[in-house]
């Protein structure tokens, strides 16, 4: 089970902020669909465990936080930290932009991305990237490009007036 980066000290700051108890916060999770007891909820604000990617984005909501405070982070910087941010999992994204999610898993993992056009413009709009923004967390395989060299300078010369 995939389990993405966390910060103990931001979920418990979180919680504390609410003014609630880690029993309500289990009791939270258990209304949104995710099993968790009190239990659960100690270990991950001690660090003793960490959150699985489905756990995390109902915790941002329970907490009323984003997910990117909950893993410690200002900004996203890899495919899978934008995907959280934006409250994906590997699995609903895949399918909302018609990929195999393993597929998409690979994509994530190696930081490579293989989509075709349709895929690439629906990741965009799903993950509110530009495509720049895309090339800047993952290549995109292809044809290798030649090296591009500096072109030679051109030789001033001197034109006779007449």
């Amino acid at each position: 089970m995939n389990r993405p980066p966390f910060s103990p000290a931001a979920a418990l700051s979180a919680r504390q902020g609410l003014g609630i108890s880690p029993q309500q916060v289990a009791e939270q999770l258990n209304a949104c669909g995710v099993p968790a007891d009190v239990s659960l909820v100690h270990a991950w604000e001690s660090g003793e465990h960490r959150p699985a990617e489905h756990e995390l984005i109902a915790l941002a909501d329970v907490l009323w936080c984003r997910t990117t405070d909950l893993m410690g982070i200002e900004e996203p910087r890899t495919l899978g930290e934008h995907r959280l941010a934006r409250q994906f999992t590997t699995d609903r994204l895949a399918r909302s932009i018609g990929m195999d999610p393993a597929q998409y898993e690979q994509a994530e993992q190696r930081d490579l991305w293989a989509g075709d056009e349709r895929q690439t413009a629906a990741l965009l709009r799903l993950l509110n990237l530009t495509p720049l923004q895309l090339a800047r967390v993952v290549e995109r395989p292809g044809p290798s490009r030649p090296e591009l060299s500096t072109p030679p300078k051109p030789t001033l010369r001197r034109v006779r007036s007449r």
